[in-house]
């Protein structure tokens, strides 16, 4: 499916890129905002329905962690990427509306993270991806114009569909430090993160403490920054309301965001931001980024 989607291109063989204002290193930071159903498991090889212990987890995130980072992200100058289930815009109304408020960029992250892509009968994705883009329609001030999968998943059509209802990039494909071209017409990939996702960090790896994520997140940071002296490179920071929402996570993660904030060579930005910006500035085919 890559080389349908995408040919390859080695970064070292692109024209240099630039970002607005001589910045160097783009930064976003992806805040993931969803909603799990009561009524599936969260663990996808089964678990009890419903499931208080996990679902109570990630509920603290949409009733306590994200009004904490949401201050933080106003102290340090961020416009956040809300990466949204539309089921979270009639669940919790009052996170969009103050989402909307800081004049937010949105993604469309399916309709729940109960619901990965492949689970979808084929014949029934178009009107899925209609009935999800239907509730972020009426909430939301525009459509969105990037997505996320539930679990970064896609089917063979998603992309295509996508470009049809709209949305100019995907984040799916975390194989790149910078934007590039799909072989859809008008579509871009936008660097996204594994490696410094705080799902991955605190819940793939539990041993992992706030120490280690603030040290982990600054030294990607640091190399990137270096990495950029040649060509423009993107910090993608993924969150989940529910990780670094917790208390005695939250001091890592703002010492962190202060210090990327206070660095002159970065542009803060969303992903729309940074979309818009390589489609403006740049021309060409799949693979040449030129």
């Amino acid at each position: 499916m890559t080389q349908e989607l995408f040919p390859y291109s080695p970064i070292v063989s692109r024209p240099p890129l630039s970002f607005p204002g001589g910045a160097r290193l783009a930064c976003y930071v992806g805040l993931n905002i969803e909603r799990f159903r009561p009524d599936v498991p969260i663990d996808r090889a089964g678990g009890p329905v419903p499931d208080p212990l996990s679902l109570g987890w990630r509920e603290y995130g949409n009733r306590v962690g994200i009004w904490r980072l949401m201050d933080l992200f106003d102290e340090v100058g961020i416009r956040g990427t809300g990466i949204v289930n539309s089921d979270v815009c009639t669940a919790y109304p009052e996170i969009i509306e103050a989402g909307i408020a800081r004049d937010w960029a949105w993604v469309a992250h399916g309709k729940t993270n109960s619901i990965m892509m492949p689970d979808i009968d084929p014949a029934e994705e178009p009107r899925f991806l209609r009935e999800m883009f239907a509730t972020l329609d009426a909430a939301l001030p525009t459509r969105p114009r990037g997505w996320l999968g539930p679990g970064l998943t896609e089917t063979s059509a998603t992309p295509q569909l996508l470009a049809d209802a709209g949305i100019t990039y995907l984040l799916d494909w975390c194989c790149d430090d910078q934007p590039f071209r799909l072989n859809i017409p008008g579509m871009l990939s936008v660097p996204y993160s594994l490696d410094v996702n705080d799902f991955m960090m605190f819940v793939t790896n539990p041993g992992l403490t706030g120490c280690d994520y603030e040290r982990i997140v600054l030294d990607q940071f640091e190399q990137l920054l270096a990495d950029s002296a040649s060509t423009g490179r993107v910090l993608a920071l993924p969150l989940h309301t529910f990780i670094v929402g917790q208390p005695y996570r939250f001091k890592y993660l703002a010492r962190v965001l202060r210090t990327i904030a206070s660095t002159p060579e970065v542009w803060l930005c969303t992903s729309d931001d940074i979309a818009e910006h390589y489609l403006a500035s740049t021309s060409g085919s799949p693979g040449s980024d030129s």
